[in-house]
């Protein structure tokens, strides 16, 4: 069964967004949330998870807090969209410990590569040590952000009917 097979009715949606607000809510507390047995809760749940709505449950840590507050963002060009150079820069990316998100990208730029590092100077480290290894490239473009405006979360409407 896909999501294309089945739409969510009004309970799932109250359920998913009842879930990313809170990913450790029981049964109990989504059901007395929505208005629905535990039974029937967990049940949805279970149905959500096998169509593969719901792909996985994960603690959201905060990276400032770890000791890594800075986030960089590299736009990156490669010497060519070749199947074997797209592969070993991605194989490459993937093995990178401080590369937290990779995006493959339309319009001038290949890849959308995001890192996490402690400062600028541990910035410098990464660059010099990963990101100046990852085989392919022709250019990089680094930004820092300098705060955060919004945080992952699902985009608007995305749960409404």
């Amino acid at each position: 069964m896909t999501l294309e097979s089945e739409a969510l009715d009004q309970v799932d949606r109250k359920l998913l967004s009842l879930l990313v607000e809170n990913g450790r809510a029981t049964s109990f507390a989504l059901a007395e949330a929505i208005g629905r047995s535990a039974t029937a809760i967990a049940r949805r749940l279970r149905v959500l998870e096998e169509r593969g709505v719901i792909a996985g449950y994960a603690a959201q840590l905060h990276h400032a807090a770890l000791g890594y507050p800075t986030i960089v963002h590299i736009k990156i060009t490669l010497e060519s969209q070749r199947k074997e150079v797209l592969e070993a820069f991605e194989a490459a990316v993937i093995a990178s410990p401080s590369v937290v998100r990779c995006d493959l990208m339309s319009g001038t730029d290949d890849y959308l590569v995001t890192v996490r590092t402690r400062d600028l100077s541990h910035f410098a480290e990464v660059h010099r040590e990963e990101l100046s290894h990852l085989p392919g490239v022709t250019r990089m473009e680094s930004g820092f952000v300098l705060r955060e405006v919004v945080t992952p979360r699902l985009p608007g409407g995305m749960l409404s009917p």
